[in-house]
Parts: C-alpha cells; sequence; structure tokens
C-alpha cells in the first residue's frame, strides 16, 4: 500500500526506547504497513498529549509523518489497552513475548494481515477472564505459518512417509521431524518429541487461522513443557537469536500464581 505523506494507520505498539532527552522510538505493527518505526517527540515530557497511547500492548490508530530515517508519530488514540492484560503481571509477560516474536518476525513496510489478525486475536483472547494454557502455542505455530517457516509435524522430512505413533527427533533445521529410517546419526538430533506431544502440536496446527482457544479445552498436562522446549528452541533457531522476553517470562512464571491459570 502507498502511504501518503501524512496518513493514518491501526497499529499495535511493540516496544519503544528512549531517545534524546525527551523524545522516545517506537516500533509498531501495522494493519496496513507492516513494522514502521516512528519518533514520538516530546513523549517523554510530562502532561505530553501522547504518552498513554504509546505504551507497549496498545492498539492505537496512530497518525504518522513520513520521514527519511524514521516516521514522526502526530497523533494516536486508543482503540483497545488491554486492561486485564496489564493488570496481571503473568499476562505480562506472556503479551511481551507476543509482542517480541512480531517484531522478529515481521519486516519493515511489508503488510502482513493474517499475522496483524492473529495478534490481535491472541491479545484478545489472553485479556478475557480465562485463557488456555495452549494459546502462546497456537500464536507461535500460526506465525511460523504465516511467515513461511511451518514445522513438519505428520510426516519424515527427509523421506515424506507419513509417521506411525511413536516418538520420533525433532530437527530444527530440516524443520520438522525424522523417521527411524532416515536417522543417520542419532546424536545430531538433541530434541525428541514423544506421542502425547506429537498429538497436541498436530491439533494446534489444525485450528484454523482465525479461531481462538477457548479456556474451556482441556488438553494434558504432561507434555506442556515439551511443546514450549520445542517450539521455542524451533524458534529461537528460526530467528538466530535468544528472544529477551523469554527470561522475564520464565522468572513470572516460576512465580506463586493467586490466580486460576497455569503458566506457561
Amino acid at each position: 500500500m502507498t502511504r501518503n505523506r501524512n496518513y493514518q494507520t491501526r497499529a499495535i505498539v511493540l516496544k519503544y526506547r528512549p531517545m534524546g532527552e525527551s523524545d522516545r522510538l517506537i516500533t509498531f505493527f501495522s494493519s496496513s504497513f507492516g513494522r514502521i518505526t516512528g519518533i514520538a517527540r516530546g513523549v517523554r515530557r510530562p502532561g505530553s498529549r501522547l504518552g498513554g497511547s504509546l505504551e507497549p500492548l496498545n492498539f492505537a490508530q496512530v497518525s504518522l509523518a513520513r520521514g527519511r530515517l524514521f516516521e514522526t508519530v502526530s497523533e494516536s488514540v486508543i482503540i483497545k489497552s488491554f486492561n486485564r492484560i496489564k493488570s496481571d503481571l503473568n499476562r505480562v509477560a506472556l503479551a511481551l513475548y507476543l509482542a517480541e516474536l512480531t517484531d522478529s518476525f515481521a519486516d519493515d513496510w511489508s503488510p502482513n494481515q493474517k499475522l496483524y489478525d492473529l495478534l490481535e486475536l491472541t491479545l484478545s483472547s489472553l485479556d478475557k477472564v480465562e485463557y488456555s494454557e495452549y494459546l502462546i502455542h497456537f500464536f507461535e505455530l500460526k506465525l511460523l505459518k504465516f511467515v513461511g517457516y511451518d514445522p513438519e509435524f505428520g510426516e519424515c522430512v527427509e523421506c515424506r512417509e507419513n509417521l506411525l505413533p511413536a516418538t520420533y527427533p525433532f530437527a530444527p533445521d530440516m524443520g520438522g521431524v525424522v523417521c527411524s529410517d532416515c536417522q543417520t546419526d542419532i546424536e545430531y538430533y538433541p530434541m525428541h518429541i514423544s506421542l502425547g506431544t506429537m498429538k497436541i502440536l498436530r491439533y494446534l496446527q489444525r485450528l484454523e487461522d482465525d479461531e481462538a482457544l477457548l479456556s474451556g479445552v482441556s488438553l494434558p498436562q504432561q507434555p506442556l513443557a515439551e511443546v514450549s522446549n520445542i517450539l521455542r528452541n524451533y524458534l529461537r533457531f528460526i530467528a538466530e537469536r535468544q528472544l529477551k522476553s523469554t527470561s522475564f517470562l520464565d522468572q513470572v512464571t516460576q512465580m506463586p500464581l493467586n490466580g486460576t491459570n497455569t503458566p506457561l
């Protein structure tokens, strides 16, 4: 989509960092333009009219002006602020992880409407009173699909034969599971997927792209850590770096919970 000198777009604030004495550099994920980096001038001054609307995880209607290096943010109006997320440290950690994943895999000036809709859907589900323990893994798998790295759990990535019920190694560099006949060096495959975990991963992949996981969905607890480990390691391999938000997420989810939701 061609942007004018001054334009508006619906976007979510992924992150920001200070710039100079009173400005901030804001990273947005836009429905129309993909990832955008813009300067919010004077936003750190007391009484700035932009300040509250440009906090991370806000969905907003943003007015921008084209710049040589960065856009200039001239106006921002909140559409959704996700107050339930922001009042719960566990949900904040999960949401910031979603934001960093999106920032890591989105491209500047390259719209990805499916990924944008997925992020809004997942945050809206996380903002409800109850949410599924597998909601984040639903997001991870759909994100991988939308950016072209959908992992293969139904057949061997080497010989393309359908997999019989069993435990199989997972090879991030090959993008999926390898059958026993194609395992030339067992030490090459540090991760293995049990049958129970394989079933859950396949179930999550089969869900429609616009389908939110309901809190009533009941899935086995035992493979949860294994699902997390498989997807986190695969995402780290694709991104070629460790996501910073995972450390905060791990610290928060190890804390005692007062609510009813079990952490990921």
